[in-house]
This record gives structure tokens, sequence and C-alpha cells, in this order.
């Protein structure tokens, strides 16, 4: 993601810019909508970056085609599998997949 700093804009961009705080604005090009500019809190800045990651994409696109190949399994059936035997939960000592980042998790 690039990033560009508001004080480098012109100061009518920086207004406009600026306004998105109050609500949010959409850019037009030949009457038609490319852009819209809002303002962000700081959980949709990494929301965003999860969504983009090259790996949660994969991820996403394999689970789009197990579905489709019919390969799904229900929530029950998961949840009985990782249940502990003392009592519930998830079992935590079950080795965990690589994180997105490519590092052990």
């Amino acid at each position: 993601m690039k990033t560009i700093e508001l004080d480098t804009l012109d100061a009518r961009l920086q207004d406009r810019i600026l306004a998105a705080v109050a609500e949010p604005i959409l850019i037009t090009e030949a009457k038609r909508p490319v852009l819209v500019i809002r303002s962000l809190l700081e959980d949709d800045v990494a929301d965003d970056l999860i969504a983009r990651h090259p790996a949660f994409l994969a991820t996403i696109r394999r689970a789009r085609q197990q579905k489709t190949a019919g390969r799904t399994r229900r929530l029950e059936d998961v949840r009985q599998k990782y249940e502990t035997s003392q009592g519930g939960g998830l079992d935590v000592t079950r080795p965990r997949r690589a994180s997105m980042a490519g590092q052990p998790a």
C-alpha cells in the first residue's frame, strides 16, 4: 500500500481530503465513480492490510475451491474434533500452521 503524507499535497486537495472525516467523498471521472475517500480507524488499516495479503487471498481461493468441490465440514463436526477431553475448549497444544508472514505461529 502506497503512503502519501497529507502535507505534501496542495492546500486545496488537503481541504477536500480532510472533509472526508465528516463524510465519505466520491471521486468520479467522466461521471463514473472511481474512488471513495473516507476517514479510517486504526482497525480499518489493519483489516485492509490483512484482506490484501497474498497468503490470506490464497486461503480464500482454496476455501472457495473446496466449497465448489463439495469438500466442506459441518461446524459441529469441527468443534467436536477439536474439543479437549478436559471439558471443552480448543486443544491449543496442537501445532499451528505457519502465519501469513511465513513465520512459525
